[in-house]
């Protein structure tokens, strides 16, 4: 299976590209530079812009899945994340690709009761302190998602994100209810995400997922 990473220089990026290459999954990756981390041997490597649409279909050239797992830093000033979005499906629709997961945030988008109270006021704390465009952004990304037309989108909204090793307890959901201790491992998001790229089963849905 062949999996077009977007993203791949993070750290939930590393953590997809350890358990995908685990799962014997051939990788196709992103990196807007040149990356200084080492990859696996049979990863092909794509360095480019995410606005030059050579670049972007060359990372999408021949995938089953694509996974998109970029977002903003903390103290980020410049939305990018719909807009890119936004050429990868694109591009995606050209191509007659169809199945796409996109990790965005437990907080990002609509807030559906089970999400907790907690998160609400979280939620407006970050719009309130957030550089201008920043949130908007990433509602616009899921909205672009959700309205692609294509066939195979799952949006994964993970709550707080840790370093902590990976475990089989975890949950996964659209009515799974998050709140202020819910957290996830990026090494268990990644799992999850190579779990549904294997075996989907939650075609356009949103979903959250935490850790027992």
């Amino acid at each position: 299976m062949i999996v077009s990473v977007f993203g791949a220089s993070g750290r939930t990026g590393h953590a997809f590209i350890a358990s995908a290459n685990d799962a014997g999954m051939s990788l196709r990756l992103h990196y807007r530079a040149k990356p200084s981390e080492q990859v696996p041997t049979s990863a092909t490597v794509v360095v480019g812009s995410l606005n030059d649409p050579t670049a972007v279909r060359e990372v999408l050239r021949g995938a089953d899945a694509v996974v998109v797992l970029f977002g903003p830093h903390p103290d980020a000033r410049i939305p990018f994340c719909a807009t890119a979005t936004k050429h990868i499906i694109a591009a995606m629709h050209v191509q007659s690709q169809q199945r796409l997961l996109v990790v965005t945030g437990a907080m990002t988008g609509g807030m559906p009761s089970n999400v907790s109270l907690f998160m609400r006021i979280m939620r407006r704390v970050v719009q309130r302190s957030a550089h201008e465009g920043m949130v908007a952004d990433r509602t616009e990304q899921e909205r672009l998602v959700r309205n692609s037309t294509l066939a195979g989108w799952t949006l994964v909204k993970p709550p707080r994100l840790t370093d902590e090793a990976a475990t089989d307890a975890v949950e996964i959901g659209p009515a799974l209810s998050v709140g202020m201790r819910s957290s996830i491992s990026r090494a268990s998001l990644a799992g999850a995400l190579v779990r549904e790229i294997q075996e989907p089963r939650f075609a356009q849905q949103a979903v959250y997922v935490a850790n027992r």
